[in-house]
């Protein structure tokens, strides 16, 4: 199961804990952009998944956000994204897209991004991020990949038998064995494992395991 756009908001959120200040203002300004390169293992034999996902801090009213463009001058790739996701949480306002994809075939480059933001006015703002990742993370296994991940950070993510998030963390130190995650989370049905770096520059997903057993 990959995490659709909308379900991998919370979590984004969840792991990111972002620290931005926020302020109130009627011109376009972002104060401030994260990006995540995502890394989805869909099972424990072939390598994973890619995407780039990217998350801006306004300072202004979320809902005057109109689009935004992401760019990476060296390869001359662009994502135009119209009407973006917004959302609002810890008194902050934030703009984001979790689902830039590379061209088929090709790979999310590292390296400088840059972006321009536009509100509903019109009115534009830019903004610059880096992306740095491994390369033998594009051809690794799920088994492998924190060899190549600096300081890693393990949590897990909970569902439901919906796909909806239940938990996201740091795994109770009572969770020895999935039984014990059932008895605190009694609709939860499958969980994710996840390693994600300082910074939350890359983020790794493990492959889905179930916690029931069949019958």
């Amino acid at each position: 199961m990959k995490i659709s756009n909308i379900l991998f908001l919370p979590f984004l959120v969840t792991i990111l804990s972002l620290s931005f200040f926020s302020c109130s203002e009627s011109e376009a300004d972002v104060v401030s952009a994260t990006a995540s390169t995502v890394f989805d293992f869909s099972d424990n034999e072939n390598p994973p998944a890619q995407r780039l996902a990217v998350f801006f801090q306004v300072s202004n009213e979320v809902q005057r956000t109109e689009s935004f463009t992401v760019s990476h001058a060296d390869s001359g790739y662009s994502w135009f994204v119209a009407k973006p996701g917004i959302f609002t949480g810890m008194n902050k306002n934030y703009a984001y897209s979790v689902n830039l994809n590379a061209p088929e075939g090709e790979e999310i480059p590292t390296g400088t991004y840059s972006v321009i933001y536009t509100d509903a006015a019109g009115n534009e703002d830019s903004i610059s991020f880096a992306v740095n990742y491994k390369r033998e993370l594009l051809s690794s296994t799920a088994e492998k990949c924190r060899e190549y991940l600096t300081n890693p950070i393990e949590n897990v993510a909970v569902y439901d038998d919906g796909g909806e998030l239940l938990f996201m963390g740091k795994a109770k130190n009572s969770w020895k064995t999935n039984e014990a995650i059932l008895k605190d989370y009694k609709l939860a049905c499958t969980k994710r494992i996840c390693y994600v770096t300082p910074g939350n520059s890359v983020i790794c997903m493990m492959p889905e395991e179930k916690l029931k057993t069949e019958n």
